[in-house]
């Protein structure tokens, strides 16, 4: 009789000792469910397929790294945004006035809503580039240079919404 006391104490404080934490230094305390809405475009350079694929890209990265359950809207977090601008152009020159580098860089505006813990709540934009050589045309390295920069992305937003470390 008394190994099922100790068993079924043990069980409740192991239980009542339980965090909401990750291996992957994030804390989402005790939500439940997270919704990101279809990142929009408001620049006219952004290939069009191009908001789907970070939406997507933006939710698998959720979904891997927290235990978050994704919902079509209402989350306990809310993730909402635009595309405010997609640029490339030259970084480096060669000695004969011509270009030896250029950059992709995508800039996103996000709004991080925390329903259970308000002052967690942002807006802000993130910005991170990929460097490609100028003999190169934009549109055959467009597609791995975005995963890159979508990954990051992704990286930065995770960190500022529930990177708590």
């Amino acid at each position: 009789m008394n190994k099922y006391i100790y068993i079924i104490l043990i069980s409740v404080f192991v239980y009542g000792c339980s965090a909401s934490y990750s291996f992957t230094g994030t804390s989402v305390g005790e939500a439940k469910t997270i919704s990101i809405e279809t990142v929009t475009n408001r620049d006219p350079l952004t290939p069009p397929q191009y908001t789907q694929s970070f939406t997507e890209g933006l939710k698998e990265q959720f979904l891997r790294q927290t235990s978050l359950d994704l919902v079509k809207s209402n989350g306990d977090m809310q993730i909402s945004g635009y595309i405010t601008r997609y640029y490339s152009g030259p970084i480096a020159t060669t000695g004969n006035e011509t270009t030896s580098q250029n950059r992709l860089t995508v800039t996103v505006q996000i709004k991080f809503v925390n329903t259970l813990d308000p002052a967690q709540n942002f807006s802000k934009n993130f910005s991170r580039f990929e460097d490609y050589a100028a003999s190169q045309n934009l549109s055959d390295v467009q597609d791995q240079l975005l995963l890159s920069i979508t990954e990051q992305l992704g990286q930065d937003i995770i960190q500022a919404s529930i990177g708590n470390w």
